[in-house]
């Protein structure tokens, strides 16, 4: 045993602890309170991500407030040979963001929240430009932006989901039919390197490294400490709606849904979720109420009429926040901060899997959809199957233009089990052994089904550590590249967890 290192004392963790002497304490002592080990104030309540199912011990956790924080980190991290887990809003549904395993270095990036939106006003050389943070989360993004000018992004709906993970795995949302997926909008990175050094990364500087970052980023190549994105500019007038239907109407509305998927207008952007109390279609469409309804009919006329519906127009800041589920005021779109009173609505115990359909839907998978989206698991709060309606400008850009292989995807299959909705949920409580049977039975059953479709496909920012061959499911034939590149820019594996693009 190396004399660096003792046994914990106050905490009772796994695994062994650096020594406030040892070299790489040492080295990240210029960082100050910023870093916290585990027998100090504030790594407990610091250690968790999202997900409170996973309660490893990384080795220590820096509370970064700049890119030089991120530098120091990084290079103490690479002479000790210990892992780096950067964590923006800690979404991953396998605990990646804390490591994935015990003993890794956690790069909080909250403190990196900075939004600021410059060009678009018109004249030349006015193109919009909006620097993210990387740590800041999508509900105060969509307000920051919203307040600089009436701007967005073309991202995905949950507030509490970080900026880094959501975009360096693709980044979809209910804006990707009309502007494509939030990595088309991305212009230029700024990242810090397996050497600590700080560099952009952008079509013309690492290109081979930007194409990584691209669908394959999150956590395998370095840390991103800010990203440059082409914000857009909604509708002047947009309607939010939802749509429901009893699960007697789900082979019915699923098969409307899926031919729907070839004439939708791109200002449509759609979800339609299945659970035991029947099916709910919800989504934002870029037009007046008028508009909506004429693009809507043809699915509407072939699905039946719904058993409920709620149809607004206003503002798409105001869908950004319906449909963000946050407890507060469902008025204040100051909510989207995330402060005082306002708490995400999705629990913190859940397992999520996916599928990803090349082609519209069969009635053998209409069918698993009505079985088993009907089904309550014992001790689920939430068991549900979300069908993303994909194309539009998705499909534009070249499938090996990025690291993102699912451009042709028809749609998307997010399978989730939830357990535990108390919004002050507490870690470390036992799994509910009925909703993950309930989730593994049912995903052997679309697995079987898939067989016809073509290989195994996944969306990998629904990240799953047991989906069949991983590699494949994810990346597909760009993997080679990606372990390339891998090779080239993280020859020493610092960037590592369970499923990080490995070196060979």
């Amino acid at each position: 045993m190396s004399s660096s290192y003792i046994l914990p004392n106050a905490i009772p963790a796994p695994g062994l602890v650096a020594r406030a002497d040892s070299p790489f304490i040492t080295c990240l002592k210029p960082l100050g309170a910023k870093v916290l080990q585990r027998n100090t104030s504030g790594f407990e309540k610091n250690r968790y991500a999202f997900d409170l199912r996973y309660t490893y011990y990384p080795e220590v956790v820096v509370m970064a407030a700049s890119a030089a924080d991120v530098q120091v980190a990084v290079k103490c991290a690479k002479a000790s040979n210990v892992p780096v887990a950067p964590r923006s809003g800690g979404h991953s549904y396998e605990g990646y963001s804390i490591g994935g395993e015990d003993g890794s270095l956690v790069l909080d990036l909250t403190g990196l929240n900075s939004v600021a939106v410059t060009g678009g006003s018109g004249g030349s050389g006015s193109d919009p430009r909006a620097k993210v943070g990387s740590g800041i989360r999508l509900g105060p993004l969509y307000l920051a932006l919203f307040n600089q000018g009436g701007w967005s992004l073309n991202a995905g709906t949950c507030p509490s989901v970080g900026i880094g993970g959501h975009t360096l795995g693709g980044g979809f949302g209910l804006l990707s039919r009309k502007y494509g997926l939030l990595i088309d909008s991305l212009l230029e990175i700024e990242l810090v390197n397996a050497d600590g050094d700080l560099i952009t990364v952008g079509p013309y500087d690492n290109p081979d490294l930007f194409y990584a970052l691209k669908g394959a980023g999150g956590g395998s190549y370095g840390v991103v400490t800010s990203f440059t994105f082409k914000p857009v500019k909604p509708s002047a007038k947009a309607t939010s709606f939802t749509y429901d239907w009893p699960i007697s109407q789900a082979s019915k509305v699923f098969k409307a849904y899926s031919d729907y998927q070839a004439t939708a207008s791109r200002d449509v952007g759609v979800e339609l979720n299945i659970g035991a109390d029947g099916l709910e279609m919800y989504g934002i469409f870029q037009g007046t109420k008028s508009a909506q309804a004429a693009a809507l009919a043809p699915f509407l006329n072939a699905a039946g009429a719904p058993s409920g519906s709620d149809v607004r127009e206003g503002r798409h800041i105001d869908g950004q926040l319906r449909f963000a589920y946050i407890y507060g005021d469902p008025t204040d779109i100051n909510a989207l901060n995330l402060t005082g009173p306002y708490k995400p609505g999705d629990s913190h115990y859940t397992k999520g899997k996916s599928l990803v359909y090349p082609s519209a839907l069969k009635s053998s998978t209409i069918d698993l959809l009505k079985k088993w989206g009907g089904m309550t698991p014992k001790g689920a709060t939430a068991s549900y199957i979300i069908v993303d309606l994909w194309g539009g400008a998705v499909q534009d850009i070249p499938e090996n233009s990025t690291a993102f292989i699912h451009r042709n995807a028809h749609t998307v299959f997010e399978f989730i089990s939830e357990w535990d909705e108390n919004p002050d949920a507490k870690p470390g409580k036992p799994d509910c052994v009925d909703c993950l049977k309930w989730m593994d039975d049912m995903y052997a059953a679309f697995l079987a089904d898939f067989k016809s479709y073509g290989p195994v496909r996944g969306y990998q920012n629904y990240i799953d550590k047991e989906i069949p061959n991983w590699q494949d499911a994810y990346y597909g034939s760009a993997i080679t590249r990606l372990k390339k590149i891998k090779g080239t820019v993280d020859p020493g594996n610092l960037f590592r967890f369970p499923q990080s693009i490995p070196l060979k």
